[in-house]
């Protein structure tokens, strides 16, 4: 799957003076200015930081700033065009940021996706934001085996949307399977699941609309296509 742009805006490059800087965080309103070096990324730079802070004579450019301040430069938070939707959720599930810069295969800077495009687009493609029954299992292992799960339900003639798995914290020794059915009735499967020594959860179909997405897709470990 390729990711789709947000929008194009423009980078600062690196010889910008820093009245250029923060004309550019005035004009855009992102919250990290984008840096670029004969238009290839180079990293991101808080905002607020820029603008909150008056700097000596001597740091005139974009660069002096970076050399002054290099923990300031976040070099790592990018997303590649040619991503997984997965791997642009998980940059952002990484970082406080809204956006986040995108680039080609040669690191060139290509534009922005936004952290609740990327997040209403992977809801789509997890089918949330369809109606249908969820249920939680919660599963005493760390590798769940979810062959078994998904053909154990499927026994009783359910069809499943999509599953995915949450991993244990360091205060839970189970996984959680949560995984999403087409059908409204799912009263056999959860019984057989039950009869199988799993503990199942089933969330509220009327309230399945009103699911916080953001907050569960940070917690997205993997997802497993039927």
């Amino acid at each position: 799957m390729t990711i789709l742009l947000e929008e194009h805006i423009s980078g600062l490059e690196l010889d910008a003076s820093l009245a250029e800087a923060k004309a550019w965080v005035e004009r855009t309103q992102l919250d990290s200015l984008i840096i670029t070096n004969k238009g290839r990324l180079i990293g991101m730079l808080d905002a607020q930081f820029l603008m909150d802070n008056n700097f000596c004579q001597e740091l005139n450019r974009l660069e002096d700033y970076i050399n002054a301040y290099p923990e300031e430069v976040q070099q790592g938070a990018y997303i590649c065009m040619q991503d997984h939707i997965f791997n642009a959720a998980e940059a952002f599930s990484n970082v406080l940021n809204d956006h986040l810069a995108v680039v080609d295969h040669d690191h060139n800077y290509i534009g922005i996706r936004t952290r609740n495009d990327v997040l209403e687009e992977l809801s789509e493609f997890l089918n949330m934001s369809q109606k249908g029954t969820v249920i939680d299992v919660h599963i005493p292992s760390k590798e769940p085996m979810i062959s078994e799960i998904i053909r154990l339900v499927e026994t009783e003639g359910v069809h499943v949307k999509t599953v995915t798995v949450q991993q244990p914290n360091m205060e839970e020794e189970h996984c959680r399977l949560t995984i999403k059915f087409e059908n409204k009735e799912v009263s056999n499967a959860i019984s057989t699941l039950e009869r199988f020594g799993y503990t199942v959860y089933i969330q509220d179909r009327d309230l399945q609309r009103d699911i916080d997405f953001h907050e569960r897709a940070n917690e997205l470990i993997r997802l497993l296509e039927l």
